[in-house]
């Protein structure tokens, strides 16, 4: 129990810092050579984690890492890497570099909102009247906390975009993610739901691995979709700050963070341990106060609390 709390804790720290080390990278390299980028180095990492940690793949055999997965799971888990980490990292780069980070941890809290109603669509995952409820206050506490016209004022001081660009940018990453997690949890268990059991049970790294591999290879489509240039990855690394920041912030949240909190949620349970990551804008809001010295509205604190309430209310319904 300690050691779970203690994971959950050392998650609240590793992804508000990178939360932040994300907002200087973002204003430093485009959102989408930054997506790619730190997907190309959160490859590298959990390639390493995986094996290290998975009882499925010995070292001797590195290339197992991509061939024991069946197809079935390299669909599911490909689905996810385009919904969750092509698109929706997208979004939210692109939505944390205008918002900042305070405005966008504010606006996540509506992830676990698209999971839940994925679970239901996918999974026959039922939602109580207590868990609607609660997504109805995250997302009422989301817009009550947005709808500050002193916040659109301090966004257009800022100049990184248009609020509603940025907005909507960040409400697209969240509900990618939360789905994204949905499409995960299906390749996760190697379990196929129409002709039961179809492959190995999946590390957590092992599959977030496949994720960040299926994820940067979908960038470049994306970028063809949307008729942008296709940047090199050098570009990405031009900048040593921007490149440095990046790191630091790959490190922080894809690797560290996500370890820490499946870890968490193991020792303490989902619900408590999403319960406590939940608590992430708050300590967000108290390092923008620190060290950026934002001025903190009630507004946007009292729709924080809402939308926080929700989410407790949701996971533990």
């Amino acid at each position: 129990m300690l050691f779970g709390l203690l994971a959950a804790i050392g998650t609240l720290f590793a992804w508000t810092g990178g939360t932040f080390a994300f907002l200087t990278a973002s204003r430093r390299i485009p959102p989408a050579l930054l997506n790619r980028s730190r997907l190309l180095l959160a490859a590298g990492a959990t390639a390493v984690l995986a094996i290290a940690f998975s009882t499925l793949i010995p070292w001797q055999r590195p290339w197992q890492l991509w061939t024991l997965p069946t197809t079935h799971q390299w669909m599911w888990l490909g689905a996810s890497a385009l919904v969750g980490l092509t698109v929706g990292d997208f979004f939210g780069f692109t939505g944390l570099r205008i918002l900042g980070a305070r405005r966008q941890s504010v606006i996540g809290t509506i992830s676990p909102v698209a999971a839940g109603i994925g679970g239901w669509l996918l999974l026959q995952e039922t939602i109580s009247v207590v868990g609607m409820l609660g997504m109805g206050l995250s997302i009422g506490g989301v817009m009550w906390a947005m709808s500050s016209a002193e916040e659109r004022t301090d966004v257009h001081r800022e100049g990184y975009g248009t609020f509603t660009t940025g907005v909507l940018m960040a409400i697209g990453g969240a509900l990618c993610q939360g789905f994204g997690l949905v499409l995960a949890k299906i390749g996760l268990s190697g379990y196929d739901g129409y002709d039961g059991y179809s492959g190995p049970e999946l590390h957590v790294v092992h599959a977030a691995h496949l994720r960040m591999i299926v994820g940067f290879s979908l960038t470049y489509l994306l970028d063809a979709l949307r008729r942008d240039r296709i940047r090199p990855l050098r570009e990405a690394f031009a900048d040593r700050a921007g490149a440095r920041t990046m790191a630091i912030a790959t490190l922080l949240g894809p690797v560290t963070g996500v370890s820490l909190s499946l870890y968490a949620a193991n020792e303490l349970g989902v619900a408590v341990a999403q319960t406590i990551f939940s608590l992430v804008p708050f300590l967000v809001m108290a390092v923008a106060a620190v060290r950026q010295h934002e001025r903190i509205r009630w507004q946007s604190v009292a729709g924080a609390i809402v939308a926080v309430a929700g989410v407790v209310l949701l996971v533990t319904s």
